[in-house]
Parts: C-alpha cells; sequence; structure tokens
C-alpha cells in the first residue's frame, strides 16, 4: 500500500469512527456522554495520572471505541489482565476490531461484580472509567459501589470526567470521597472540547 493510500485508509476509518461514535450519543446521550471519543493527548495525559504499578488485574468501564483501551493494553504489562466493558454493541464491535488482545464485554457497568466473578478474576486492582456516572442521578452511589465491590482493599479508581465536575471539593469528588479515600483531581485536558479531567482514588 502507498503512503497516499494508507493515509487515505486512515482518513476514512478515523470519518467512520467519528460517525459511530456520533450516533450513539444522539440516540443515547445520558449514556454516551459525548459525541467524540476522547482525544490521543487528553488520554495520555489522563493515563499518566493513573496508579498502575503493581496492577495486575485491570477494569476500564464505558471502553467505547477503544481510545483509552488501546493505549491503556500498551502501558500494561504483558502479564496484567485487562477487561474493557462497554455497553453499546456497535461500540464493542469496533473496540473489538481495535483491540483483539483486550477481553471485552458488552454490558454495563452495574454488572462489574458479576463480570468479575464469572471470570474467576480476583479482586481487581484498577478500575478506570469514562462512563458519566455524574448523570446517573440516583443511581450514582450504586455505580461506585458496584465498583468498590470489585477492587482489592489497595486497588485504584480513576474516572475521566467532564472538568467543571471533576474539581477537588465538587459534588463528584464528594460522591467518591463516600466510597473511596484520598481523592484527588487531575490537571485540566484541554484537548477536548468540553475540556476533562481526571478524579483518582485509592479503595481504602
Amino acid at each position: 500500500m502507498s503512503r497516499m493510500d494508507h493515509d487515505g485508509a486512515t482518513v476514512a476509518r478515523s470519518r467512520q469512527e467519528r460517525t459511530l461514535f456520533a450516533g450513539e450519543f444522539f440516540r443515547h446521550p445520558i449514556r454516551a456522554g459525548a459525541v467524540t471519543e476522547t482525544a490521543a493527548d487528553c488520554v495520555g495525559g489522563f493515563l499518566d495520572e493513573v496508579r498502575m504499578a503493581g496492577a495486575r488485574t485491570v477494569v476500564e468501564l464505558g471502553a467505547g471505541s477503544g481510545a483509552i483501551t488501546a493505549e491503556l493494553a500498551t502501558r500494561l504489562p504483558d502479564s496484567s489482565r485487562l477487561l474493557a466493558v462497554e455497553v453499546s454493541a456497535a461500540l464493542t464491535d469496533r473496540l473489538r476490531t481495535r483491540c483483539p488482545e483486550v477481553d471485552v464485554a458488552c454490558a454495563s457497568a452495574f454488572d462489574l461484580p458479576e463480570l468479575v466473578r464469572e471470570r474467576g478474576l480476583p479482586p481487581v486492582d484498577l478500575v478506570v472509567c469514562s462512563v458519566p456516572w455524574t448523570l446517573l442521578g440516583e443511581e450514582r452511589d450504586r455505580f461506585l459501589g458496584a465498583v468498590r465491590a470489585t477492587l482489592s482493599d489497595d486497588g485504584a479508581f480513576s474516572t475521566l470526567l467532564v472538568a467543571h465536575r471533576a474539581r477537588e471539593g465538587g459534588v463528584a469528588a464528594n460522591r467518591v470521597g463516600c466510597h473511596f479515600a484520598d481523592v484527588r483531581a487531575g490537571r485540566v485536558l484541554w484537548g477536548n472540547l468540553p475540556p476533562l479531567r481526571g478524579l483518582h482514588a485509592d479503595a481504602g
């Protein structure tokens, strides 16, 4: 394949992914949470803050079409197990094509404890999350409780949110603090519109 053909194919795939992601947003805006997938520099900035040392069993919630999944898989040791969870069947199909080495489950994040049990996984060391859980209303605590129930006592939770929702001392940080310890906000990631920010916490 020539360079021109390769570049054209890359542009076409990128356009298809944008169309797929936007379609999911307009069908399920709260579930999707964003019109486009997370920009590469935001993914890198977020994962730079995530506590990956010693993480043998890792879960990603709201994996989408794999923007975070693909980079996360390259950063984890070969001995680590990565489970990516995505509720959209269309995005799950794209994710399985993009990251064939990753265990992908088409399921709700609320099903996480059951997914972990079905696979015989030990308590999870790290949960990385881009589910827009702050929009879940009364279900927010059930969601965070399901995440905490899967984590080991020294596990970690990192969630990527719209920046203004992830400030320290804000509503989202306080909700996370009801289930986790040492909640801290990352830096604002300006590569997305709207800008994003990570919230990071320890299990206990």
